[in-house]
């Protein structure tokens, strides 16, 4: 599996200062632990929205097209 970001979400990251817990996520799902980041497909289901867990308080969105995660969005969950 590949994640890739666009640059919206690289700013953002840098933004709220979450580079290192978003490499770790990262690693994560590409080793295959999601239970770590609790990679989820979000409702409706037919969207084909996942998202994972970055920290507590933040998580990112993604479209999974293939094999390949697409990050769009970071949210602030709380």
């Amino acid at each position: 599996m590949k994640i890739l970001e666009n640059k919206k979400v690289i700013l953002a990251i840098k933004k709220y200062g979450i580079t290192k817990q978003y490499l770790k996520a990262k690693e994560n799902i590409l080793s295959g632990n999601f239970y770590a980041v609790d990679l989820k497909k979000r409702q409706p289901h037919s969207d084909n929205i996942w998202y994972f867990r970055i920290s507590k308080k933040y998580r990112a969105l993604a479209e999974r097209v293939d094999d390949t995660l697409y990050v769009f969005h970071i949210s602030d969950h709380q």
